[in-house]
């Protein structure tokens, strides 16, 4: 598949230039800017959490406030018995011409923060990808498996588990679709969002 996704989370698929979920997220008005901070935070767990998982972690380099977040990681493997097949996996819906990373597969996404409503509408467009491929395709959904996001305690204790029904995810993947229109709708009337852009 070609798809890339260059230094400003721009993502082109064949060379041209689609949508991002979270950026679609975002432009809709659903996550909010966040701190720095936090964002970059976000971004050095998501790092420790997969050079961990390919084995290739000098755990020595891990800032002491990003330790407890991977520790929590680590937990949950242990607890759940979870080896991930695929480690920041690129997908890509060519109906909806709309790309994303799946942190983990079996399909999971880790956070850092807290709950928010919007997390379902993420990992129901990646399930709903998923299960567009082939069921011989090792990324297919694992129907042993229910699809979670995973909230890394930053102390290093069990992360609190949020588990998908295929009903929740069903609802969810429609809702995103409906923003998804409305937002290209809105880019092509010229209608500009609460940030004042396109």
């Amino acid at each position: 598949m070609n798809l890339t996704l260059d230094e400003n989370h721009i993502y082109r698929f064949e060379g041209k230039v689609v949508d991002g979920l979270t950026s679609t997220l975002q432009e809709a008005g659903l996550i909010r800017s966040g701190d720095e901070w936090f964002m970059t935070r976000g971004t050095a767990v998501h790092l420790a959490t997969e050079y961990y998982d390919k084995m290739s972690l000098d755990e020595s380099t891990v800032d002491p406030q990003i330790q407890g977040y991977l520790d929590s990681w680590k937990r949950f493997r242990v607890e759940q018995n979870y080896t991930p097949i695929e480690i920041e996996y690129p997908i890509f819906h060519p109906e909806l011409l709309v790309a994303s990373k799946v942190d983990r597969l079996p399909l999971l996404d880790l956070k850092t923060g807290s709950y928010a409503p919007w997390h379902i509408l993420q990992i129901a467009f990646q399930w709903a990808t998923l299960k567009r491929l082939d069921p011989s395709d090792p990324a297919y959904p694992l129907p042993s498996w229910k699809p979670m996001t995973v909230y890394l305690d930053k102390d290093g204790g069990s992360p609190k588990v949020k588990v998908y029904s295929t009903v929740e995810l069903r609802e969810a993947f429609k809702v995103y679709c409906s923003i998804l229109h409305f937002i290209r709708w809105r880019r092509s009337v010229g209608i500009k969002n609460a940030n004042g852009n396109l």
